[in-house]
Order: structure tokens, then sequence, then C-alpha cells
């Protein structure tokens, strides 16, 4: 609004008495000088109505929006009971390459096999860098790599990718993946036979869930979703690093990172 805006209201003031016009009663002395004098009405006065605030930008939190689908899985699906969404964090990285192939998500458990915190390799000891968040410990972090998560045209592949990346969670919840025998331990047989049986899971969960089909910002392109004022933020989290024993250092805090 301009100062001529602001300065251009017609005033509504109250109509003042006319001293000249009124009559004098009888009397003298203090009584009749006060009626002579008339009667004064001061009126306050009017101020311009602030002009309005600009709306404050609200970006787009991805990282709150996954959480939304993480949540509503692990409560349907039997198959995630022993998940504890406490000690798990979900982070947002980005794409190096604008390139579709590579890595969409993953999962990054923050103890060794079995649980271990610490783990030997050529007669060295090593431990992974805690993560914390306030005084809890992290037993997990899930990564999704943005835009190239985001830009699968598929919503029910998103979803499968989600659930591919819980389900590498070990059924014990002790920090470690779940491993299957042989020698490809995080998948299994192959990684393509994997993924085929998370879109049966994913199949089971648009199924028996009510939420299943609302997770609307899956299915916004993403460049609709950087269009919104303020852009799309998320959680960034340092991916941990195995270090010597004598060298561990703490993990720097979560922040927020905003996306270009």
């Amino acid at each position: 609004m301009s100062r001529s805006d602001q300065l251009g209201f017609d005033l509504d003031l109250p109509e003042l008495p006319n001293p000249a016009s009124e009559t004098t009663p009888a009397g003298s002395g203090r009584e009749a000088g006060r009626h002579a004098r008339g009667t004064t009405h001061r009126t306050a006065p009017s101020r311009a109505p602030k002009p309005p605030r600009p709306p404050k930008l609200v970006p787009f939190h991805y990282t709150d929006a996954l959480w939304t689908v993480v949540r509503d899985i692990v409560a349907t699906m039997d198959e995630f009971r022993h998940v504890d969404l406490d000690r798990i964090a979900i982070s947002i990285t980005q794409a190096r390459q604008s390139s579709k192939h590579g890595t969409y998500a993953s999962c990054v458990p923050l103890r060794f096999e079995g649980g271990a915190r610490e783990t030997v390799q050529n007669r060295k000891r090593f431990r992974m860098q805690a993560v914390k968040v306030g005084d809890r410990e992290l037993l997990y972090l899930l990564y999704f790599v943005l835009p190239r998560f985001h830009e699968e045209t598929d919503y029910h592949e998103k979803l499968a990718t989600i659930i591919h990346e819980l389900y590498h969670i070990s059924p014990l919840f002790n920090g470690d993946i779940r491993r299957f025998p042989g020698k490809n331990f995080a998948h299994g047989q192959s990684r393509e036979v994997y993924h085929a049986a998370m879109r049966k899971l994913a199949d089971r969960y648009l199924a028996a869930s009510p939420n299943a089909d609302l997770h609307a910002f899956l299915k916004v392109p993403f460049d609709e979703l950087l269009a919104q004022p303020g852009g799309v933020v998320g959680n960034v989290i340092p991916k941990p690093r195995i270090l010597p024993i004598e060298g561990v250092a703490p993990m720097p805090g979560v922040g927020r990172g905003k996306l270009n």
C-alpha cells in the first residue's frame, strides 16, 4: 500500500456544536461562563489501517511428508511390527547427476553384523560414528535421493521403494541389516527377486490401508513441488563413517537443506 493510499480515507467525525448558536443559560459567574464557552468534543485522531503482512513462505518439507508414508506402512503391515520409529531418521540427499539411473534410496545400518558396535578388519578395530537426536541414539538412517526417487512416475513403484528400504531393517532391530543366506546377504537370491517381493508387499499395503492412496505429494511432479513458495526442504544427515577406534568422533547434528 502506498503512502497516498494510507492517507486517502474519508474521516467520519461527529459534528461539533457551534458555540455561536448556543443559548447562554441564565445565571452568572462560573456556571454561566462554563455554558457560554460551550462543550468541546474531542475525537481521537484516526489512524490508517496497517497494510497486511505478506504471507509467510512455507516450503514443502519433504522428509516430514515421507514420515507420513513410513509411519502408515509400519502401522499397517505385520512385517514391520519390530520397527521402532523413534530410533530411525529419514534424510534427503541430492543426486550428483541428473540421470534417472542410479540409487533411488538406501538404508544405512548403524551397527555391524549381529548388532555389534565394533568390528575388526585387517587386525584393526573400527566403530561406526554415533548418530543421535537429542539423547536418543539412532540405529538406522533412511536416505532418499532427490529428485531421482521422486521422478519415478509410477506411484506404486515409489511405495515399493520405501518398503524395499524398510525391509532391510533386521527383524531383531539391533542396528544390523536383515541378512539372507549366501554371499548376497543383503538381497538374497538377487536384487531383482528381492524387489519383486517388495512390489507384492506394496500391493498388500495398498489393499490394507485406507491412507495408502492418499500420499498426494508422491503423485505430484517434482518440478511442481519446487515451484511452490519456499521450494522444497528436508532434513539432511551426513552419512556416518566407519572410523578406527582411536579416531571415533561424534556425528554433526541433523540439519535442514534446501534443494535447488
